[in-house]
């Protein structure tokens, strides 16, 4: 059984998902779910969950999944990747609720070889599709190099 901590390097409070469901190689998709619970980093008591915004970063941990499912597919390690952006984004609800479970999909739609890549992403709850977006990422093909050049 395949789990997030094979997958991505993000690991609590900072990991939102819960799960991976499964996923795709050679497609680079995945599936991951989320129980919403008192415990997320942005659960906010007002609302009584998280706010819509932070459908964006699920959709973005559940890319970094699918990427590291393939990689290890590869016989890879799991590598850093980055949330450039997202293009319409659109969430039906005001709030991912308490104690609701959601599954998020993603499906890699545009791959350069620099390491630029579209997914297209939606967050189901029970069956319906409650957001969606087009996310842009990046992820380095020499993760070491990009963060000397970067950050030294």
């Amino acid at each position: 059984m395949t789990t997030l901590t094979d997958l991505i390097k993000h690991q609590p409070p900072m990991r939102l998902i819960d799960r991976f469901i499964d996923g795709d190689n050679v497609e680079t998709t995945a599936h991951c779910d989320v129980t919403i619970t008192t415990d997320n980093l942005f659960y906010r008591d007002e609302l009584g969950g998280l706010p819509a915004h932070v459908g964006v970063e699920l959709m973005a941990q559940s890319i970094a999944a699918a990427a590291g499912y393939r990689n290890r597919g590869a016989g890879e390690d799991i590598k850093i990747g980055f949330l450039l952006g997202s293009r319409k984004y659109q969430c039906a609800i005001d709030r991912f609720a308490l104690g609701e479970t959601y599954s998020i999909h993603v499906a890699e739609i545009h791959a350069e070889s620099s390491g630029l890549s579209v997914f297209q992403c939606e967050i189901k709850h029970q069956e319906t599709v409650v957001a969606n977006a087009k996310i842009n990422v990046f992820q380095p093909p020499d993760e070491a190099a990009f963060i000397e050049d970067t950050y030294e």
